[in-house]
């Protein structure tokens, strides 16, 4: 709110000389607002509930204020953009779904660009693929392939976009049944920097399709890809909270759940949550069939405070009730390292980070102290080449704090780097750890290295490509993980 309050008291201004100081690149904007077509339009800051609406995060820390924003509605237009922005050398943002945990990785103070006008949903003649824009949830195309039975490999909850999702990786509730998001892509939709239309594919400018998957904003505007189905019957789960006794039993399960699960239809997520009354627990359960396969019965008898898991519901149902839309006024970040598989030592020390972080969280103003454990088998035989390596199956331990000011942004940063470092050592002492994995880029912190992500011999290979679409670094412009 307190970004809307201040922009309203700039508007109050009239715009006038202050403009140019507050929104440096009025100008740019106004060359783009009289180049695009009827397909797109040019949000003004002037606009207040309309830009607030445009550029709002999942984390506030996420937030800044464009010049303008530029809702994109067609490649061609996004062509005409990027020439401008070329020709101007404006920074700029992508957005797709906001839910970007790194401060300027879809924001800036220049030219925002939406995809939100981007939404299509389009099935091939045999419904065995289906285009997807790039402007749209993950919610929005399960309700709209629900009809059809039908299903692609997509995110877990209802917030996160397709766009960065599935140029980040990836991990989905099927992962183990059909690998990442990105496995599954048949073909990428790209604006080139240059301001070509143009497509990537295993057939066609094969190593931009390489490096699309996982290899996030680097090489252009992506406007949609396409993406095998597979049919979708009923299924059952839900979401169990387990009060902080139950949890040495829980991490139990969740070891043997990850060491003995044959099944690739099943999967689960332990979350661990920190607070000054001590740490509680939310397992996140799917059996991707209608009843409850016997693998879960690991958890059966651990004691818990309310269930959600339900027998022969809805994938659409399903989703919907975990709830993770857009939550304003928070400050917060991700961060994650990957191991082989999960230890009763190294479960342990996740246990005592969430107990110890969590009981003095509130002296420093915060609010979520989460460590997600994600205990999937070895999907890995379904890796294709992609940026993000994962044909070794890297279990990704995700860390996300959250937190209310400013004031103790430093503190959080630090806190969680610490905790990161301390986990990675007792994975290295524990034998799970391998210098082959790399740090997952949808919860990758702010600062992580290209090698960090993507292993050196892959690192290497992004920035010839690099260089070969986009050799006067226009992407540059734009936030994002350096490579």
């Amino acid at each position: 709110m307190g970004r809307v309050l201040s922009l309203i008291g700039v508007l109050a201004l009239g715009l006038g000389s202050a403009d140019a100081t507050i929104f440096p690149y009025t100008a740019v904007c106004q060359q783009i607002n009289g180049n695009i077509t009827s397909a797109s339009d040019v949000i003004f800051p002037v606009q207040a509930v309309s830009y607030q609406k445009q550029t709002q995060h999942w984390f506030l820390t996420s937030d800044q204020n464009p010049s303008c924003v530029v809702r994109v509605g067609s490649a061609q237009d996004i062509a005409r953009v990027l020439q401008i922005i070329r020709e101007t050398q404006t920074p700029f943002a992508v957005q797709s779904g906001g839910h970007a945990s790194n401060p300027g990785f879809s924001s800036t103070t220049g030219v925002h660009i939406s995809l939100s006008l981007l939404d299509q949903v389009v099935l091939s003649s045999d419904k065995k693929t289906v285009e997807l824009g790039f402007g749209q949830g993950w919610a929005d195309v399960y309700d709209k392939l629900e009809p059809h039975g039908l299903n692609v490999v997509g995110g877990r909850v209802n917030g996160p976009g397709i766009g960065g999702f599935t140029l980040g990786g990836g991990y989905s509730w099927k992962t183990n049944q059909f690998g990442l998001t990105c496995d599954t892509v048949e073909l990428f939709n790209i604006v080139l920097p240059n301001g070509t239309i143009t497509t990537a594919s295993q057939n066609y400018n094969q190593d931009l399709f390489f490096a699309l998957k996982g290899g996030k904003n680097r090489f252009g505007i992506v406007t949609s890809a396409v993406f095998r189905t597979h049919p979708q019957g009923r299924v059952w789960g839900g979401l169990r909270i387990y009060p902080s006794t139950s949890i040495p039993a829980l991490l139990n399960a969740t070891r043997l759940f990850q060491t003995e699960n044959k099944d690739p239809k099943a999967s689960l997520i332990t979350t661990l949550e920190g607070g000054p009354l001590g740490t509680t627990a939310l397992v996140l359960m799917l059996y991707d069939g209608p009843e409850q396969p016997p693998i879960f019965g690991l958890f059966d008898g651990i004691p818990f405070l309310t269930s959600g898991t339900l027998p022969n519901r809805k994938w659409t149902n399903f989703i919907a009730s975990f709830p993770a839309e857009l939550k304003l006024n928070l400050r917060g970040t991700f961060a994650s390292i990957s191991t082989s598989t999960l230890t009763a030592r190294f479960l342990e020390a996740i246990k005592n980070e969430t107990d110890s972080i969590g009981l003095t969280k509130s002296l420093k103003g915060g609010m979520t102290v989460s460590y997600d454990i994600e205990p999937f088998t070895r999907y890995g035989v379904h890796a294709t080449d992609s940026a993000f390596p994962h044909a070794d199956s890297p279990l990704p331990l995700n860390l996300y704090f959250s937190w209310a000011s400013s004031v103790h942004d430093e503190y959080w940063y630090s806190r969680m780097k610490e905790s990161l470092a301390f986990l990675k050592q007792v994975a290295i002492e524990e034998g799970i750890y391998s210098d082959s994995f790399t740090s997952y880029p949808n919860y990758a912190i702010s600062g992580t290295t290209a090698e960090e992500l993507y292993g050196e011999a892959n690192a290497k290979r992004l920035r010839e490509i690099r260089d070969i679409y986009d050799p006067a670094r226009i992407m540059d412009l734009a936030g994002g993980f350096d490579i």
